[in-house]
């Protein structure tokens, strides 16, 4: 067992509600879903995402890596939540935290959606679900994003949800299919931020309701 096992919480919710989403962790039977949303975004989940396309080409392949991925989150090694419309019952997108360290602690956040950017005001609600989960239930100091040139929107979107973008690292990154190098842009956010920010959410709630 990890040391970053032994500092998360025993138990916690593994389900996340918010007002039009629910967030899971992936299950048998997802792996239709799942390989569909790749295939039919695949344009711009590369390179971000290029080798999660290249590893789910067959439905046998999508189910294989649902099932990784629920092993990996039974072991915490990732979180990662698949999302659907509460009401539709309709795979959307994914938002995950991945590549832990518990020394920090802190964990990368990572996200795509399908329809983008209809699909924007949804995936701003699932991150701020997600963030909550980092912060209060697993109990993370920093949460950070990494994007290409290709994907900068959502760095954008994690600027809205109250990230800051901390620089560009030059030549940091090289796609699954590809020898090109790419700048990457860097967003954090602390747990000060998300404190401050949560703060400043229930004083104007409170003064909307004077």
């Amino acid at each position: 067992m990890s040391i970053l096992h032994e500092t998360l919480p025993e138990s916690f919710e593994n389900k996340l509600e918010t007002k039009h989403l629910l967030l899971r962790p992936y299950q048998e039977g997802d792996e239709n879903d799942f390989m569909r949303l790749l295939q039919e975004n695949s344009s711009i989940l590369n390179p971000a995402f290029g080798g999660r396309l290249a590893r789910v080409r067959a439905l046998d392949d999508a189910r294989i890596q649902v099932k990784q991925l629920r092993t990996e989150w039974e072991n915490r090694k990732v979180f990662d939540f698949g999302v659907w419309l509460k009401e539709e019952h309709e795979y959307i997108g994914d938002i995950a935290l991945k590549n832990l360290d518990h020394r920090v602690p802190k964990a990368e956040l990572g996200l795509y959606f399908t329809s983008w950017p209809d699909t924007r005001e949804l995936a701003l609600e699932a991150l701020q679900a997600i963030l909550t989960f980092a912060f209060d239930t697993l109990a993370l100091n920093k949460v950070y994003l990494r994007c290409t040139a290709s994907n900068l929107y959502f760095g954008e979107l994690a600027e809205d949800s109250g990230f800051l973008k901390e620089g560009l690292i030059r030549s940091d990154y090289k796609g699954a299919d590809s020898e090109e190098l790419l700048d990457l842009s860097y967003y954090g956010m602390t747990r000060q931020d998300y404190e401050q920010r949560q703060r400043h959410a229930s004083h104007t709630n409170s003064a909307a309701l004077a």
